[in-house]
């Protein structure tokens, strides 16, 4: 398989995608593939200017989520490549990406992405006449709408006058009344017969509409008559005046609250505007725009609905997490624990930190350490403490959670090393109150001559000057307060640096979370990196009161965070990822244990990372994996660790799901390690192959067993 690779070049991502006109035609083409959703936001992006146009634009002018967009087209692209099963294409993030396979993309003013179609598919919706093609498509279903209201209207009116003289009768209502088929009340959306009166006009590209009578809850005039999208609280309700309707309107009823509420969605449109009962094929552009907005509000709808089943499906893992601050996700591998440890953090909308541990991981890497520094105008190489990562992560976390600061240092001082450099490449220094200042080799201020020697030689850190800034003794002896004061004054008048005002930590509620993602947590060595940080990781131990002495601490400067002792924020979250049969390590230490959470990850629970990816094999896939999985268990010697999980079925893919080369090129050589050591293990791994290839019939009885 081909791997193309994303450039970004002046803000515009590039990538030469060889799909040929001919090739987006018969894509365009194939109905299993090109459904409705698709074909609807191609070709809105493609009736806009130049083909052309950001997901907020679309978003705002069809009243719909931009996400809507993002999401139709990133999957429409997957569905091109698995099509098309000839190349991936690798992000300019280094990961798998696909919306670019039938777009363009670059970055535009006020942070927006602009997408536009690629050339060779414009040729291809022009050469199909796509767009006339889904016009009458879309007409037919604003025929079959109008029908659907003229009936409901005069349903309505006929069960409430019994008048022959209301408005459809004669259309709509005789003909079911002569049969003795007319049902007077019912709930379509249950299955109830009063459906089969608008089978002709209930189905649309993008669901079902119902229809619903229940006097017993009010009148027939009440909001309990109603048409709506089928599994959904998203209606259409008739507004009367006396006898008569006069108008309808669109409402969302939120049956999920309590008590529930009704949401007017302010479109409400008159029969006569709608053209409804004007005995014209034709449908007005009020029809046309109301029936849009109906579906646009079902589209957001489905769009809420699959976040919310997203969030109750992490939302176990959540509550466990911030209920204990510290969590491990093991199992078998291939049950996508890492990919799950950044869904959780996603959906808490926490900053995300990652690493991944190994037996040469120590402390210096996680906390802080001894550097070697670069060699200075004497060649000469020293040692300065610099923090882990995690400890840099603690200090991102600690400053997020901290309101009303007023601090633009770090900016300011940019913009003054940049101005000594301007001036150096002048032959020139910057005077700065009594001193004429070039830089050392590490960005710091230096006392410099460019003509004449001097009796005085000094530097000025970053960090004096930040000290002083602070109005701390930027030196413990206080020599040049003064001169670094200087430097300050100079920021605040010609580089627009702000007057220091320190910040107030926030309360736990308001507080923004930061997640710490540890992968392969048992491979390091965990007393060994953690050291003092070991007390620190107990929930009942996070916040400033806590803090401890690190290691080094006698090395930190006066204005470092965490110069009187280090901590770990209330905001900060751990969740560390580990399989539980990697020999190749010690077990994980007993009281670490203690300080978190465990929750196993089942191979059958994560089957939803299949979706979208191997849609034609799910079912097969399915059927094997629980078949050995069950095997795997009836294995002396083995157990549920020893899982096959989910993921290593995604690479079917890549063998157009070719089961057989699976098993050989990946499946094989596992459970061969798997049963090293174990008696008969030719006969064992035959018993796997066996069960692998006889499938069960009912994987849902292998999981009730």
């Amino acid at each position: 398989m081909d791997i193309k690779k994303v450039i970004l070049t002046n803000g515009e991502y590039l990538c030469d995608i060889d799909i040929t006109v001919d090739e987006w035609k018969t894509i365009l083409q194939d109905e299993n593939l090109l459904n409705d959703n698709y074909k609807d936001a191609l070709i809105k992006f493609y009736t806009e200017p130049d083909h052309k146009s950001t997901c907020k634009a679309l978003g705002e002018k069809y009243n719909v989520s931009p996400q809507s967009f993002n999401g139709t087209i990133t999957n429409f692209a997957k569905a091109v490549q698995k099509k098309l099963n000839r190349f991936e294409i690798i992000g300019t993030d280094g990961k798998l990406t696909y919306w670019i396979i039938p777009m363009n993309g670059k970055h535009i003013s006020d942070g927006l992405f602009e997408w536009s179609i690629r050339e060779e598919l414009v040729t291809a919706i022009m050469e199909l006449d796509l767009i006339n093609k889904n016009n009458e498509k879309q007409l037919e279903e604003y025929k079959r709408f109008k029908k659907l209201l003229e009936y409901f209207v005069a349903h309505l009116e006929w069960v409430n006058s019994e008048d022959k003289n209301c408005k459809g009768f004669d259309n709509y209502i005789k003909p079911l009344t002569d049969a003795n088929n007319f049902k007077v009340t019912g709930q379509g959306y249950s299955g109830g017969n009063i459906q089969n009166q608008i089978s002709n006009w209930d189905k649309y590209s993008n669901g079902k509409i119902c229809i619903n009578v229940q006097p017993n809850f009010g009148s027939y005039k009440s909001s309990k008559s109603y048409l709506n999208w089928e599994g959904t609280g998203i209606n259409v309700i008739a507004k009367w005046n006396k006898e008569n309707i006069e108008s309808l309107l669109q409402e969302e009823y939120q049956y999920w609250l309590n008590p529930p509420k009704r949401k007017d969605l302010k479109i409400t449109r008159s029969l006569d505007s709608l053209g409804l009962f004007d005995n014209k094929e034709e449908v007005t552009k009020v029809l046309i725009d109301f029936f849009d907005n109906f579906k646009n509000i079902l589209a957001n709808h489905n769009i809420k609905q699959q976040e919310i089943k997203h969030m109750q499906t992490l939302e176990p893992y959540i509550n466990l997490l911030t209920a204990n601050y510290n969590l491990v996700l093991t199992g078998a591998p291939g049950t996508g624990k890492t990919f799950l440890a950044r869904e959780i953090a996603k959906a808490l909308n926490a900053e995300i930190g990652f690493i991944q541990f190994h037996p040469s991981y120590d402390y210096t890497d996680l906390v802080e350490g001894l550097r070697p520094t670069p060699p200075d105008e004497n060649g000469n190489i020293g040692f300065e403490r610099k923090d882990g990562v995690f400890k840099e992560f603690c200090k991102k976390a600690l400053k997020e959670n901290i309101a009303n600061e007023v601090d633009n240092f770090e900016e300011t001082w940019e913009k003054l090393i940049e101005l000594v450099k301007t001036n150096l490449s002048n032959d020139k220094l910057l005077k700065i109150g009594s001193w004429e200042y070039g830089l050392s080799t590490k960005d710091s201020l230096k006392y410099s001559s460019l003509n004449t020697p001097s009796q005085y030689s000094f530097t000025i850190t970053k960090q004096n000057v930040y000290d002083a800034y602070q109005s701390k003794k930027a030196r413990p002896s206080g020599a040049f307060q003064r001169d670094m004061e200087d430097v300050v004054d100079f920021m605040k008048t010609q580089l627009q640096l702000k007057d220091y005002q320190e910040g107030a930590i926030l309360k736990e509620a308001e507080n923004k979370k930061f997640v710490f993602i540890i992968d392969e947590i048992n491979r390091g060595e965990i007393s060994k990196i953690f050291g003092e940080l070991f007390f620190l990781l107990d929930p009942s131990y996070r916040g400033i009161e806590h803090k401890v002495q690190t290691q080094y601490s006698n090395l930190i400067e006066s204005g470092d965070v965490f110069s009187d002792g280090f901590f770990v924020p209330e905001n900060v979250y751990i969740i560390g990822t580990m399989n539980d049969i990697d020999r190749s390590v010690e077990s994980f230490d007993f009281a670490m244990r203690r300080r978190f959470a465990w929750k196993e990850i089942k191979a059958i629970d994560r089957i939803t990372m299949w979706d979208g990816v191997i849609d034609d094999w799910k079912e097969e896939s399915l059927k094997r994996m629980t078949s050995i999985n069950t095997k795997i268990e009836s294995i002396q010697g083995l157990g549920s660790a020893f899982h096959i999980g989910p993921a290593y079925f995604l690479k079917l893919k890549n063998y157009k799901g070719d089961f057989e080369q699976l098993w050989e090129n990946h499946l094989v050589g596992v459970l061969f390690e798997y049963l090293r050591g174990l008696p008969e293990r030719e006969k064992r791994l035959k018993e796997l192959f066996d069960a692998y290839n006889n499938a069960l019939e009912s994987p849902i009885d292998v999981e009730n067993n």
